[in-house]
């Protein structure tokens, strides 16, 4: 008797799930579809993994890069053939930039309804280029014990290569002949031994790190520590080796709730006066993460020709920035921010340390004697009120570049995200309601968004309204971050730049089912906050924002520090 042809495609789909459970894989986020009905139905059905459906691809695959973010273990997608794969791609780059790994499989037309107009069917091998970390070809499944034995292994080693030196995603496309559904419906899955997978941990020789601690200790040194994974054991070799921490607002390091030694946030605006800076020139940079969000500090970067600069990057990338000579350690950052410190006497000069310092403490002066736009001081309030065990995602464009400037460092615990590997403004809804969906945190949840990131996810809010989320929305009327780019001169910077996109926010937000509110006096600030705050639910704050005062505001606030 001949097999169901359909029970073949959902053998070979619990197969190839089988074997990423077995690696660890946990969470599956899925796209309602024909073609991936095979993959949809062993997910639904496996006992082990935690599937979630988002409607919409683009929305999805953000979904599945903030859960893969903020558990730090590779998320699965599906989705059926045609344009959802490609719908994927904007979430697939950054997962790429950020080193985020995720398990991409796709459904797909099995061969002979390819390249003859078939309907939903586009070349789907290779489409994500060199943004993955592998790409695996798939044949239509064929019932073989051997090809059942051999996708199990397939998806272990698909876990494996999401994992590894270099994390992020891979891609695995699945064709699939018709009948799709099967003729009687399966049972759930049997249980799955899990052996998880051990991501590799790159080091240096001996006598290689022996050489770096005694080039460290010559001269005055600054860490710059970029977005990324927090590695506290940065704060106590910057100590070692008495050179001051510059910590990004994504590094983790600004809100650790450690009272030992704090590093500096106040960088981006004390750089600003091109005499100090000049004044501060170091022997060594050592960079941990990503490129700082701070516009300030990669100039001063830039222009530090001089001094040794070492970029620390476990996949042996490049950092190219204009006038530095940057040189690559491929290493684990949390194996040389731990190694290095006993190696590194105590009883170095404090005085380096200590004219950064007073930048630092001159800045948190100011911020309390001026008067910053409303942005400023909604965000400097907020982490006040902030709880330990927080959550805070910040949007591109001004929301993250006001954050950085102002927000000073906080002896509270606050888990700090955004998506700067290649900083679009689209997917960060999506992302926040992934971030919130695997966090286990104890505080609040809170996503701070302008308005034009708001519309581009704006499907993403059938996802935040699961969630207890607190959006906050700053609206300036359009694309407020070039009224402080060169085309706010143009004649046609209205129309080609700022692109207002006037919403009526509290039907949008009663639309969704997410209570609503909206302030617009900074009197008010603090009611509103204080009442917001403790509500449970996705609850949405406009913040309306006048873009003009905002930015002479800003003017005035940041000239404060080239003019004292």
């Amino acid at each position: 008797m001949l097999k169901d042809p359909a029970k073949i495609n959902l053998e070979a789909s619990l197969a190839l799930l089988d074997g990423l459970v077995g690696a660890g894989l946990e969470r599956l986020v899925y796209s309602p579809g024909s073609r991936n009905t095979p993959l949809t139905l062993a997910a639904i059905r496996h006992a082990q993994v935690d599937e979630c459906p988002a409607v919409d691809e683009r929305s999805a695959a953000w979904l599945a890069l903030g859960m893969a973010r903020v558990s730090r273990r590779p998320v699965a997608l599906v989705c059926t053939s045609g344009t959802a794969v490609a719908n994927w791609h904007p979430a697939v780059v950054e997962a790429d930039r950020q080193g985020i790994p995720l398990v991409l499989i796709s459904a797909d037309r099995p061969w002979e309804l390819q390249q003859c107009a078939a309907n939903q069917s586009i070349d789907q091998e290779g489409l994500f280029g060199r943004h993955v970390r592998a790409f695996h070809p798939l044949s239509p499944p064929d019932g073989l014990s051997d090809s059942i034995r051999r996708l199990r292994a397939l998806g272990r080693q698909l876990l494996r290569e999401s994992l590894g030196v270099d994390p992020g995603p891979v891609h695995l496309n699945f064709p699939f002949r018709e009948p799709l559904v099967p003729l009687e419906p399966p049972g759930v899955s049997p249980a799955v031994t899990v052996e998880p997978l051990y991501s590799p941990v790159p080091a240096l020789a001996p006598g290689e790190l022996a050489l770096l601690a005694r080039q460290l200790k010559q001269g005055n040194g600054v860490i710059v520590c970029g977005p990324g994974d927090p590695l506290p054991e940065v704060l106590r070799l910057g100590e070692a080796c008495g050179a001051p921490v510059l910590a990004d607002p994504l590094s983790g390091l600004r809100f650790t709730g450690s009272r030992e030694t704090d590093p500096l946030a106040g960088y981006d605006l004390f750089l600003r006066d091109q005499a100090l800076a000049r004044n501060l020139q170091p022997d060594w940079i050592l960079h941990f993460g990503g490129l700082p969000v701070s516009r300030s500090l990669q100039n001063w970067l830039a222009g530090q020709t001089q001094a040794r600069y070492w970029w620390v990057n476990p996949a042996g990338r490049t950092l190219d920035l204009p006038g530095a000579s940057v040189e690559t350690l491929p290493v684990s950052p949390d194996w040389l921010s731990q190694a290095l410190p006993a190696m590194l006497p105590a009883g170095k000069s404090r005085d380096w340390c200590q004219a950064w310092q007073q930048q630092e403490r001159r800045v948190r002066r100011l911020l309390e004697q001026v008067s910053p736009p409303l942005e400023v001081q909604v965000l400097r309030r907020l982490v006040d009120q902030l709880p330990d065990d927080s959550l805070l995602f910040l949007a591109n464009s001004l929301p993250v570049r006001f954050f950085d400037a102002c927000s000073g460092i906080r002896h509270t615990n606050v888990a700090v995200y955004g998506n700067r590997g290649a900083s679009g403004i689209d997917g960060n809804l999506s992302t926040l309601a992934g971030l919130t969906r695997a966090w286990h945190g104890s505080g609040l949840a809170v996503g701070i968004v302008g308005d034009l990131a708001f519309f581009h996810d704006l499907n993403a809010l059938s996802l935040c309204r699961q969630q207890d989320i607190l959006l906050l929305l700053f609206n300036n009327g359009g694309g407020g971050i070039f009224d402080y780019l060169p085309q706010v001169g143009l004649a046609e910077h209205e129309q080609g730049w700022r692109t207002p996109v006037p919403l009526a926010y509290e039907h949008l937000a009663a639309a969704f089912g997410i209570p609503y509110q909206r302030l617009e006096q900074v009197e008010d600030m603090e009611s509103v906050l204080t009442g917001l705050l403790p509500e449970k639910g996705c609850r949405l704050l406009e913040i309306v924002i006048d873009a003009e005062v905002s930015r002479q505001q800003y003017q005035e606030f940041t000239n404060q520090f080239t003019e004292n």
